[in-house]
């Protein structure tokens, strides 16, 4: 049962005509951008900063025990060595998206996060609630919508194919649209990626999902300080609504093809004039009511009529002086113009204008202009007018103070992208079902030979190995540091992997603080601490990590063989690869080593789940097959023995003699990390499991290398480089540079 102060999943979510994510196949160095500027150019990609943050993590009560409420956005940011801009850009994603909107193109290109960050302005990425790494749950948000984003829709709104399909402009626009990269059909991979991350896009309370949106964005506003905002298609009110209640920290809204017409009709009308919750007008209005309006003829061929102020007309008194500009495209549905909403805000006193791509010379777009073949042109225009409206009427920006706690990075590329794009049909239309996502950033000098593929855990995802967030460096920065490629993974139905029942069966329970809460408090309350807060459920640093907890698919099997495949999708496009995992993940380093043993050159096990024939799995250390030699057809002929418990090491079970050997893990070297203070105690059993099988495999005990204190999440604590130290020797004894 949802909690009283819960929002529904359907508040969180936006029209179906929202902005998509997209997301690319592994890129082109960043150099290789067409039509870029000299700065864009520019050749490392040099940060002073690269972090995350949530906003907006509160707390709730169901009868299962304390969660966070389902309201918290994810922020992923990255600051310029070199900041070249007096205010940052903030960018928020439409309908059914998620912040890898702006991340990367379909065919790996950098995405107008990176462009921007090379053009010298700090960049903060936004989830929305409910969206991509910001976690939802049946339970707080509301169920599932009936049926999932198919290929079908978005191949019919957002690509060339559209051109197919009846013209809403009545001007054959639809057949301008030449810039997209690829056909955009279904079956096409251009298209499977452009799907791959797109969750519910339907919602019968706008009016509370705006509320939300403008809660989080002021709170993201008050942390950052003054910035832009730039929005895509259903996201286009959020910079209306921050405005509203933080005037004078919004310096710019830039609107790309925003939903919605002023006064609009229907269920999600904006009765407000442009939102559907309360602006404050000039004289004051308390109710919607009173703001009478009147409908304007069609000002031009293929744009529609619209609605107005009657007059004497209302000013949106927060708003006076923000410069505004509407974006619009040659060849999207929205195309060619925004007339309408141009008038709404200039009669309501509005500083507004409207920039139409084809007036400056850039022709053949559609609706995600941010990822098509020319979006570096596109951009072109948009920083022109922020140049000229915002930046130049700044007053001069404080000096940047550097993070103490940040790393700084140079890269040579920087992207994302799915494996396991696989097609399902449904009696609805083709979905995308089973796909992971990879982010990938590579260091300006790759000292070693195989990137690092990072696994996050049971309830988790890729920022596990991110740190803990706003500026506090995790492992993924020190093996960038260190000169290894590096790949983060969020699995199936985590973070960036959306979630859908019709994909992936039943969604498990909702992920509660006494599911993980045990793991901090052992170490918090450790003579040798190592975490910095009390552990619990009023610890500040814990209600961070729970808020991007995300609960897992009922279906064990399923998982395992989706990681396996995925898993070995993913090798088979990047090359031989370092796996390391962590806790519940722990199974995907054995299920890829089986499936591609010449491509995983070491296994990382960091206290990896899993006692040997325990927990349901029958085939050793996984719930599916792997090869064993001899050969094994059901788990049944797998003979065991029991092993007595010794000190603080449980009882545990063993092959018969004689064992099978793991045909495939022969010659990895494999090592299992385990910290002091965790409680975890499947060390010695996994090894001798895997020694018995023939592996190359040894334990790894913190406390041996003088290393105490540390809980599970022992990436996240105080001394995690040295913990990281410690695995980076051993990966470089095995594998040396």
């Amino acid at each position: 049962m949802p909690s009283d102060n819960a929002l529904t999943r359907r508040d969180f979510a936006t029209m179906a005509s929202g902005a998509l994510s997209v997301l690319g196949a592994l890129g082109t160095p960043l150099a290789a951008q067409t039509g870029t500027t000299a700065a864009a150019d520019e050749v490392p990609l040099d940060l002073a900063e690269w972090s995350f943050f949530w906003v907006g993590v509160q707390r709730a009560e169901i009868p299962r025990g304390t969660v966070i409420n389902g309201k918290q956005m994810y922020v992923e940011y990255q600051i310029p060595a070199r900041v070249r801009h007096p205010y940052p850009i903030v960018l928020v994603h439409g309908g059914g998206g998620q912040g890898t909107d702006w991340m990367c193109t379909p065919d790996g290109r950098p995405g107008w996060a990176t462009l921007l960050v090379q053009e010298g302005y700090k960049v903060y990425v936004v989830d929305r609630p409910g969206h991509g790494r910001s976690p939802f749950h049946p339970d707080l948000n509301g169920p599932f919508p009936q049926q999932n984003i198919t290929l079908d829709q978005i191949s019919g709104m957002f690509t060339p194919q559209r051109a197919k399909r009846p013209d809403p402009s009545g001007l054959g626009l639809a057949k301008l649209h030449n810039q997209w990269p690829g056909t955009g059909e279904v079956g096409a991979a251009d298209l499977a990626q452009l799907v791959a991350s797109q969750g519910g896009s339907y919602v019968s309370s706008i009016e509370l999902t705006h509320t939300a949106w403008r809660e989080r964005g002021a709170e993201l506003l008050d942390k950052i300080g003054p910035a832009i905002i730039m929005t895509h298609s259903a996201g286009g009110p959020f910079g209306y609504l921050v405005a509203e209640v933080r005037p004078n920290l919004l310096k710019g809204i830039v609107v790309v093809e925003g939903a919605g017409a002023p006064f609009g009709q229907g269920p999600q009308s904006s009765r407000w004039g442009i939102t559907t919750i309360p602006m404050t007008y000039e004289p004051p209005v308390k109710d919607p009511s009173e703001l009478k309006s009147k409908e304007m003829p069609a000002p031009e061929p293929g744009v529609g009529p619209y609605r107005i102020q009657e007059a004497p007309a209302r000013k949106l008194r927060n708003l006076q002086g923000i410069p505004i500009v509407l974006v619009t495209s040659e060849a999207s549905f929205a195309s060619p113009g925004a007339p309408g909403a141009l008038a709404f805000l200039k009669q309501a006193g509005c500083t507004a204008e409207e920039l139409r791509l084809a007036q400056h010379g850039v022709h053949g777009n559609g609706h995600m202009m941010m990822v098509e073949k020319n979006n570096r042109e596109v951009l072109q225009p948009i920083l022109d007018w922020i140049d000229k409206n915002v930046s130049a009427h700044a007053a001069k920006a404080p000096a940047t103070k550097n993070n103490p706690d940040a790393i700084a990075l140079k890269l040579s590329e920087q992207g994302h992208f799915w494996v396991g794009t696989e097609l399902k049909k449904m009696p609805y239309g083709n979905i995308v079902a089973g796909q992971m996502y990879v982010q990938y950033l590579f260091p300006a000098q790759v000292r070693h030979p195989y990137p690092v593929v990072l696994v996050h855990g049971g309830g988790g995802q890729g920022t596990h190995y991110m740190g803990l967030g706003n500026g506090k460096p995790g492992w993924a920065h020190y093996y960038l540091q260190e000169g290894y490629k590096v790949y983060l993974v969020d699995r199936q139905g985590h973070g960036r992997a959306p979630y859908h029942p019709d994909a992936l069966g039943p969604i498990g329970p909702l992920l509660t603080f006494d599911t993980v809460t045990g793991d901090f408090k052992r170490a918090a309350n450790n003579p040798n601490r190592r975490w910095i807060g009390t552990g619990d459920a009023g610890d500040p640093l814990v209600d961070h990590f729970q808020a991007g907890q995300n609960s897992t698919p009922s279906d064990n099997v399923m998982a395992h063989k989706l990681w396996a495949s995925r898993g070995a999708e993913l090798l088979d496009k990047i090359g031989p690869a370092i796996i390391q995992v962590h806790s519940a993940g722990g199974p995907f380093s054995w299920l890829v080593a089986n499936e591609r043993p010449a491509l995983v050159k070491a296994i990382v096990n960091v206290e990896g789940a899993g006692m040997p024939f325990g927990f349901g799995s029958g085939w050793g250390l996984t719930d599916i097959p792997i090869v064993y030699d001899p050969p094994v057809s059901d788990p049944k002929e797998l003979a065991t023995r029991d092993v007595a418990a010794a000190g603080i090491t449980p009882a545990y079970k063993l092959q018969a003699e004689p064992a099978r050997k793991l045909k495939n893990l022969q010659g990895i070297p494999i090592v299992v990390v385990t910290a002091e203070s965790s409680g975890r105690t499947q060390g010695p059993p996994v090894v001798a499991f895997l020694k018995q099988a023939g592996c190359d495999a040894e334990e790894l005990q913190l406390k041996d290398k003088g290393i105490l204190g540390n809980g599970h999440f022992m990436m996240l604590e105080t001394n995690s480089r040295q913990v990281f130290d410690v695995i980076r020797a051993w990966v470089e004894a095995k594998l040396p540079a």
